[in-house]
């Protein structure tokens, strides 16, 4: 299980715009002119995380092991594929007996 580090502490001013420490943002490499997405966790508990440039790029890859690999893949397409051709009625009836 990971542990989180305390890297600093920071102040709520009047205007609700808090300042991070700076050596918590040097170990995350953000940078000025980062986007950040906010989300509340619980009660007294907010993450932030540096907004992806592309979602797809964030999340590629990440279930591979739940599809199979790519050959596991490409043969399920052509199933499915070969299944919506009506001129294959005939033959998905045969293998189903």
């Amino acid at each position: 299980m990971r542990t989180l580090d305390r890297v600093g502490e920071t102040t709520i001013p009047g205007k609700n715009q808090i300042t991070l420490p700076a050596e918590s943002v040097r170990q995350l490499g953000w940078e000025k002119g980062d986007r950040l997405i906010v989300h509340v966790i619980d009660n007294g508990t907010l993450m932030l995380m540096r907004k992806p440039e592309r979602w797809s790029g964030q999340y590629a890859g990440l279930m591979g092991d739940v599809f199979g690999d790519h050959e596991d893949i490409l043969a399920y397409l052509d199933g499915e594929r070969r299944s919506w051709d009506p001129d294959n009625d005939a033959e998905l009836e045969a293998a189903r007996d």
